[in-house]
């Protein structure tokens, strides 16, 4: 199922290719992230999450490896969908707090 903003025009097509997209690691984490257009920083996704690969501006961990799955490990790929589960966690924590809060 699509989840992205845009509308597409040929949804069902879509919704099936997007299905053998998903199949794979590479291919899900390639459309979270299309699907996501720029919401999330990658580079600070990294060095959030990733703090093993040290300082992000000396390492060739960047938007295009993650969109593509490229050199990610079993263990990096669970990590990154950690990651995405903290970050919803805490957007969901901060639209509670809006929520909650009095209107001035």
């Amino acid at each position: 199922m699509y989840l992205g903003r845009r509308n597409i025009l040929h949804i069902d097509r879509y919704n099936e290719k997007r299905k053998d997209c998903i199949a794979t690691k590479s291919g899900a984490v390639f459309t979270a992230f299309t699907e996501l257009e720029n919401l999330i920083n990658m580079q600070e996704l990294a060095k959030q999450y990733f703090p093993t690969l040290g300082d992000i501006t000396e390492v060739s961990f960047d938007s295009a490896e993650i969109l593509t799955g490229e050199h990610l490990t079993k263990e990096e790929y669970h990590q990154l969908a950690e990651a995405l589960r903290d970050i919803a966690k805490r957007l969901q924590a901060h639209a509670d707090e809006i929520d909650a809060a009095e209107f001035e």
